[in-house]
């Protein structure tokens, strides 16, 4: 019987090789874990995010800003709010104006362009990488919670 006979030196290579490759494996599996996790939102975290619906009743261009638009936006019970969206390149004013979507109603008021907004609209990127809206039925009050 013929045994095949492999240098010692191969053997310590292929195992080091070896390890080199599991620890690679690892760290690239620990990397994809966390950067999922990262974006995994809890359920406590989620029930925190408040969606309404609100109608668009207004839409002011912003001097010197050709992205923004400044929406007032009508939540009905909750109130009027100012809320800038960079949907200039995207839709004209006629296009949402009197129109009903979704909002983020609890965001933190942020400073924009000299103004406060008080809240975010929800949108999409098409395949296109244009910004698109989900437009409510008008059988949905504002003001109306998400669920």
């Amino acid at each position: 019987m013929v045994e095949e006979v492999i240098p010692v030196e191969a053997k310590v290579e292929d195992r080091a090789e070896t390890k080199i490759e599991d620890k690679v494996a690892t760290k690239v599996e620990s990397k994809v874990e966390t950067k999922v996790e990262e974006k995994v939102l809890s359920f406590d975290d989620w029930v925190k995010v408040e969606l309404r619906v609100g109608l668009i009743e207004g839409v002011d261009d912003i001097e010197g800003k050709d992205k923004l638009y400044k929406l007032s936006v009508d939540f009905g019970e909750q109130g009027k709010r100012t809320i800038l969206a960079g949907l200039k390149p995207y839709y004209s004013k006629e296009e949402i104006q009197g129109k009903k979507t979704t909002f983020v109603f609890n965001l933190a008021p942020r400073k924009m362009a000299g103004f406060e907004s008080q809240g975010m609209i929800l949108a999409a990127k098409n395949n296109e990488n244009k910004y698109k809206i989900t437009f409510i039925d008008d059988s949905v009050p504002q003001g109306t919670k998400l669920e």
